[in-house]
């Protein structure tokens, strides 16, 4: 097999592998293309044979293959083969990817139009043959899609979730996530990607509108339940229930002296009642003032288990929203809530799905 053509190598041998696979067919030799019709020009051609059938692959490749990637491939490799028309040789449309997202992966079917990516997922439908092999995506794809959902740019989504209807501008959504317009243009940029935002209008005045939420939340839980839990740090105060905390934090910082919310399953609870008895109380901290104050107010001790405090040391944002219940307790977001309490232990996770049905709903 001839391997002329600017292609990874590696993405030419996991294809090969794939090949080796199927019964009666194998690859033969793969080119760069001279040109079709003097204009048009494809990443390579690969002559194959297909349960016994000489095929040409047209192949186009990429990086990394999302949903709008998608369409506009394949609106390319269709001007290809309009060009081939005329030719006797059965040509197919192909994209080789290092990874091709699950939404891509099925707008390709639709299309009828083959991929592989290196998980080792194929898809082709050629004549009798039809091929599906649906694998996970790599490890290293699916560490660098993650990382949407982590630091400043998953600031920018709490931003895009307050205003989930709305057309907002780039500005608007960096004044309201603390965050720098360049972070919010990369955020941006991946959302688009994954037909998770649209865009309408250009330049300064462009603005962008959430879509497809529950896709996305789904993402972000996926993120999370695959990925390190972030730290948390677990305490025992004496003498108090997770309410007797509450109600102490409330009293003594009555002036929002400090910077703290409650989340987890005090918080869900307090939402959407769910469970009888909340066995601990987890609150999330701004800065190191908020943190020390809060231990020696409540005269709490670090234990390796039986805690009934939890404390997370949350990123300091000016522009953070908070959502305050009927008692005037302060509550993390709906959306905070859920997303820490997957990453609690027991029935918490049975209580973040119930709160994402009752809180978490759009139309």
């Amino acid at each position: 097999m001839s391997e002329n053509a600017n292609i990874d190598p590696e993405l030419i041998e996991s294809l090969s592998k794939s090949f080796e696979a199927l019964p009666n067919t194998y690859m033969g030799q793969i080119s760069s293309e001279a040109g079709i019709g003097d204009r048009l020009r494809p990443d390579a051609m690969l002559d194959a044979v297909v349960a016994g059938r000489e095929i040409a692959f047209v192949i186009e490749a990429r990086g990394e293959v999302y949903p709008r990637d998608a369409r506009e491939i394949v609106w390319q490799l269709k001007r290809y083969l309009r060009e081939l028309d005329g030719s006797n040789l059965r040509y197919v449309p192909m994209i080789l990817a290092r990874l091709v997202s699950e939404g891509a992966r099925d707008f390709l079917q639709e299309e009828q139009v083959a991929y592989h990516d290196l998980s080792g997922s194929l898809f082709f439908n050629v004549d009798e043959m039809f091929v599906l092999i649906e694998r996970p995506k790599p490890k290293r794809a699916k560490r660098r899609a993650a990382n949407v959902f982590k630091g400043s740019r998953a600031q920018v989504l709490h931003a895009l979730f307050d205003h989930p209807d709305e057309w907002v501008t780039g500005s608007e959504i960096a004044e309201n996530a603390g965050v720098s317009p360049a972070t919010v243009s990369e955020t941006f940029k991946d959302l688009e990607r994954r037909d998770w935002l649209d865009a309408k209008g250009e330049g300064p005045a462009k603005r962008r509108r959430l879509i497809r939420p529950d896709d996305l939340l789904d993402a972000w839980r996926d993120s999370i339940l695959a990925g390190r839990a972030s730290k948390r740090t677990r305490y025992y105060v004496p003498r108090m229930k997770p309410e007797d905390m509450a109600h102490e934090i409330k009293g003594a910082n009555y002036y929002d002296d400090f910077d703290l919310e409650f989340t987890g399953q005090f918080a869900a609870q307090a939402y959407t009642p769910y469970l009888s008895n909340i066995s601990h109380l987890t609150v999330r901290t701004f800065g190191k003032r908020t943190r020390d104050w809060l231990l020696s107010t409540l005269g709490a001790r670090e234990v390796p288990e039986g805690a009934n405090l939890v404390v997370i040391d949350g990123n300091p944002n000016k522009n953070r929203h908070r959502m305050h219940d009927e008692n005037e307790g302060l509550l993390a977001s709906p959306l905070q809530v859920y997303l820490d309490l997957l990453e609690e232990r027991g029935r918490a996770k049975e209580m973040a799905e119930h709160m994402r049905s009752q809180k978490l709903v759009w139309r």
